[in-house]
């Protein structure tokens, strides 16, 4: 079915004759019948539009205007996302998608459709630059999460809306460099000792002593460690990619005793840290929380998150003078590219250099 707006404001709805159409649009009133254009016609009112995309919902519906002018635009949007993000997530789940990705893409789609307010199958360059530029400069986002929006676009539009030559002149904006927040050893070990709470205590151990992403501490298993040889497997990491990374023998003595406080595997999902439902993992926004508090009564002032430990697990193994591709490995970066990012924060050869002022 296919709807636009006539000069007299009237929503004029085409389609091909079926009973069952003409009897729900008859509900709607003053809903009339134009022979002579041969299409139905109903006036552009809230209400009525709202229910007419009601008793339509899981019908394709063509909006020919602009969807601003339409009374019920927010009804149009929300009939978009409900029409074609489940068939979005549904196909990126057969391709093998993560659900944090899935959700990531999910999110960015119903964003800009709700932004549009334009029928999907009419976008423009200009409507997704204009987006991009909405984006940076009105919201404030960086250039990163521009991009994030591009690679989530470009995927809806491969597997959904199928629009000519759109995903090849889509440009990305350049990406900022900028360096990765890092701890010293020190101020790592006062956040670890300003907590008393066991259990949240070893998060942070096991976070920074494994290099782990806080998706991934989270969703850890009692089974993925392995103390015989001292290591801790990571499943469905980014990428969906399987690792094994290091196991402190200071953080297994911490865990030793957690295990016993806790009773953690007594549990059926057996969750390393179950959250408040015990078949559930712990939140990351709870994992970030207890950082957070952690650096607080340890004094740090920097502006950073626990993604930080993982930095700087990396940044100090480079100053022990650990090779870049074992660091690569431990912390599953597909590129050494991504991995050489810490030789610019790594004080290793910096402290070699002897300062021209001390020679003064």
């Amino acid at each position: 079915m296919s709807l636009k707006l006539n000069n007299n404001d009237l929503i004029c709805v085409k389609f091909n004759y079926n009973q069952e159409i003409i009897n729900k649009i008859r509900l709607i009133p003053g809903s009339r019948w134009n022979p002579a254009q041969k299409y139905w016609t109903f006036n552009n009112d809230k209400a009525k539009l709202a229910l007419f995309i009601e008793m339509f919902k899981d019908e394709y519906l063509i909006f020919e205007s602009e969807i601003k002018n339409f009374a019920a635009a927010d009804a149009i949007t929300d009939y978009l996302n409900y029409y074609y993000l489940p068939q979005f997530e549904k196909k990126l789940k057969l391709k093998g998608y993560s659900q944090s990705t899935i959700k990531v893409y999910i999110n960015h789609n119903k964003n800009f459709i709700s932004y549009l307010k334009k029928d999907l199958f009419s976008i423009t360059m200009n409507d997704l630059n204009d987006y991009i530029l909405y984006l940076i400069d009105e919201k404030e986002n960086t250039h990163s999460f521009a991009n994030q929006f591009i690679s989530a676009f470009k995927t809806f539009n491969n597997l959904i809306l199928g629009l000519e030559n759109v995903n090849r002149k889509l440009f990305r904006p350049k990406k900022k460099k900028k360096l990765p927040k890092v701890l010293n050893k020190r101020e790592v070990k006062d956040i670890i000792n300003s907590v008393y709470n066991l259990k949240h205590q070893l998060i942070l151990i096991i976070t920074y002593s494994a290099g782990l992403r806080v998706s991934e501490v989270v969703k850890l298993k009692i089974s993925d460690i392995d103390s015989e040889r001292m290591l801790i497997y990571i499943r469905n990491s980014k990428g969906d990619k399987d690792r094994y990374t290091l196991l402190s023998q200071s953080a297994l003595t911490k865990l030793k005793l957690y295990l016993k406080a806790f009773q953690v595997q007594k549990y059926d999902k057996q969750w390393l840290f179950p959250g408040q439902n015990k078949d559930r993992h712990l939140s990351k926004r709870s994992a970030q929380k207890v950082f957070k508090k952690a650096c607080h009564k340890a004094g740090i002032n920097k502006k950073v998150g626990i993604h930080s430990l993982r930095h700087s697990f990396a940044t100090h193994l480079l100053e022990q003078g650990v090779d870049l591709r074992y660091i690569q490995n431990l912390l599953g970066h597909k590129s050494s590219t991504t991995t050489e990012i810490y030789t610019h924060v790594s004080n290793k050869s910096l402290t070699r250099i002897i300062n021209p002022f001390d020679k003064l």
